[in-house]
């Protein structure tokens, strides 16, 4: 993209600067890349030798989180289904990952795709949280992928000026059942939480006393003794 909003001022005067702006880049790519693993993303910097974000064509989705965001989540996720078709409306397909207990960050990241649009969806975001603090130490933020797909009628796209943040039809019915297989899936994970030992070598030390100390001598009765 070049001369990008040239001929608007106002809207270039909102822009921050190139390193803010690439880093949102990099993080929407990646988020891309992981969800359409059937083509290859490539984002390098300008000037810059090695790719920021390089994934090539993989089996699965998961082979993708491999690639872009790196062996180590890839190797602590699970796997979680949810599928629903009643009477009532409530229909919807749900397939995703989720990171197990292993897994330590600082910072949640849901990467949420509705309908092979990825959107945002913050009541769906706060009850997985929910979730992962009842199960899992607090400093530890879960790693979350999740495409749904559902009927296109059932899906508002207007409550964000942006369209990135949407709302669902039975939200509430979706967002519990999503919710209870996540909280199903990591109460009955079998992966305990692993620790990295560390080998401690211990030294016997042992006291002696020295010949030229002054031997102690028995204190009178009634006198306390000095502390020491």
């Amino acid at each position: 993209v070049e001369n990008l909003f040239y001929n608007m001022i106002a809207r270039r005067k909102t822009l921050q600067n190139s390193a803010d702006d690439y880093g949102k880049i990099v993080d929407l790519l990646s988020r891309m890349a992981i969800h359409h693993c059937n083509v290859s993303f490539s984002c390098r910097k300008h000037g810059a030798v090695k790719a920021d974000v390089h994934s090539v064509v993989a089996s699965s989705k998961l082979d993708s989180i491999r690639s872009v965001y790196g062996v180590s989540v890839g190797r602590n996720l699970m796997k979680v289904e949810v599928s629903s078709c009643n009477s009532s409306g409530c229909t919807f397909d749900m397939d995703g990952f989720i990171s197990n207990s292993n897994y330590v960050a600082k910072k949640t990241i849901l990467v949420l795709f509705i309908n092979d649009r990825l959107v945002e969806c913050s009541a769906l975001k706060r009850a997985i949280e929910i979730v992962y603090a009842a199960t899992l130490p607090k400093a530890s933020k879960p790693f979350v992928y999740m495409s749904i797909n559902l009927p296109r009628e059932h899906v508002d796209i207007n409550i964000h000026p942006t369209k990135k943040e949407v709302s669902l039809l039975n939200q509430e019915i979706i967002i519990e059942m999503i919710q209870s297989e996540v909280e199903l899936k990591l109460r009955n994970a079998n992966d305990t939480r692993t620790f990295q030992e560390q080998k401690v070598e211990y030294i016997q030390s042992t006291l002696t006393s020295s010949r030229s100390d002054p031997p102690v001598s028995p204190k009178p009765s009634g006198q306390k003794a000095q502390k020491v």
